[in-house]
């Protein structure tokens, strides 16, 4: 790979030509030379002295501006994959390949994150929310493609860091892949989501009140422990001998249903009017009277609960979720929901992206593909694209010309030879003049 020599330490300048124009790492200093400035002297005597180069050329590094920076982090150039040790065009082709398909599965996992950091940063940002989510997706494209990068140095010493490298780039794409799908939810459909928790809300909160009217239909404490104290009177009763106690029967009547005076005085009142008159439930005689007094209250009680879950049932069933929680159940809608001139948003926004993720995913392992639509396709590219990039960065750190490319005894060797071409040529410049 190195130029040849000619005769008596003589170099041969065409073929170093020839070695450096095959020099991928030179194509700038080329690029110079090409535009450079020269003068025509055609009265001198030797090539070399008629044409001359402007003397204020300077060909130095290849600078790098801030955007051309910028562009590197997001379309990763071939060079970045490999050394400066050892190059050829067919090798930076191939890890061009390698690079290209790394950075467009960076750059599709870039713009499905944006709205997961754009919903979350809603609320403590606000109209910044849009700004930052951009940042923060640009910093784990720059986290990606740097990983990416720094896995194909695979040359002695490097294995372990390239394999870290490399699970770095498995994992951060990993991550935003799993979120893909659900970013895009997120971008074309967040009413849709909002719209399906409403609803979810809206039937917990139905069956709530549905377990709030058995638990008054049925009685609560009090009705309970009055009617199993009535029910064990009763059946203390129904297994007494009244001929043989009397007595003892009359006085388990008395504890169930007061004495007859009292029952005969209280005939006609109303539950309300009866713990007016003695005060409370438990000051009723009889504990069975106490039951069928909490038993009617409690009855009186469910009747509006009752209306309003019927009522409530038929409007869940005829109005949109959103509009039915807004108007129905206000105090629920406005914990999680706001109308903002007639469109609807989400108060908090990471409870926006768990109920985004949540439902994606449910619809996904439940085979209900056909609610997916263009998310589930979002995440099947990303999915693809992730997956050939980690393996084709894993064959390239293993490709020879690759690891040549990052041996630094190569690129010593390589400079030293360079050093010696330079100091021969200006010693046959020399020669020449004197």
């Amino acid at each position: 790979m190195t130029p040849s020599q000619g005769k008596a330490g003589k170099i041969d300048i065409e073929a170093l030509f020839n070695w450096l124009e095959q020099q991928p790492e030179l194509e700038h200093l080329r690029a110079r030379a090409d535009g450079a400035l020269c003068e025509y002297k055609p009265g001198e005597q030797t090539a070399q002295e008629r044409i001359t180069v402007n003397d204020k050329l300077e060909i130095g590094a290849n600078k790098k501006s801030w955007f051309r920076g910028l562009k590197e982090i997001v379309w990763v150039p071939a060079q970045n994959m490999r050394g400066t040790a050892f190059a050829t065009h067919e090798l930076d082709a191939s890890l061009g390949s390698v690079a290209k398909l790394m950075s467009i599965s960076s750059l599709w996992d870039f713009f499905t994150t944006i709205p997961l950091f754009q919903f979350s940063l809603s609320g403590p940002l606000g109209l910044a929310s849009g700004p930052g989510a951009i940042v923060l997706s640009f910093l784990l494209l720059y986290a990606s493609n740097t990983s990416g990068e720094n896995a194909t140095n695979r040359s002695k010493g490097h294995g372990s860091k390239a394999t870290w490298s490399l699970a770095a780039f498995v994992v951060l794409c990993t991550a935003k892949t799993l979120f893909s799908g659900v970013g895009v939810d997120l971008w074309i459909g967040a009413k849709g989501i909002a719209s399906t928790y409403a609803a979810e809300l809206a039937a917990t909160k139905l069956a709530r009140d549905k377990t709030e009217l058995k638990r008054l239909q049925t009685g609560g404490a009090d009705f309970e422990a009055a009617a199993r104290s009535c029910s064990d009177l009763e059946q203390q009763m129904k297994s007494l001998d009244r001929n043989r106690n009397e007595t003892q029967y009359i006085s388990l009547f008395v504890r169930a249903y007061g004495p007859n005076a009292v029952t005969v005085a209280d005939r006609g009142l109303s539950p309300p009017q009866l713990i007016e008159r003695y005060g409370s439930v438990g000051s009723i005689p009889g504990v069975c009277r106490q039951r069928n007094v909490l038993r009617a209250l409690n009855i009186e009680k469910a009747k509006p609960l009752e209306a309003s879950i019927e009522r409530k049932s038929q409007a869940l069933a005829q109005k949109p979720p959103l509009a039915f929680l807004e108007q129905e159940e206000p105090e629920l809608f406005r914990e999680h929901f706001r109308n903002v001139n007639g469109r609807f948003e989400w108060v908090n926004g990471t409870e926006a992206v768990g109920q985004a993720t949540n439902q994606f995913y449910a619809n996904l392992f439940a085979g209900k593909f056909g609610l997916l639509g263009f998310s589930l396709f979002t995440l099947s590219v990303s999915v693809i694209l992730t997956g050939a990039a980690a393996i084709m960065l894993y064959l390239i750190s293993l490709n020879t010309q690759v690891k040549a490319s990052f041996t630094e005894d190569l690129k010593e060797f390589r400079d030293k030879r360079l050093e010696e071409y330079q100091q021969r040529i200006v010693t046959e410049n020399l020669n020449r003049e004197d």
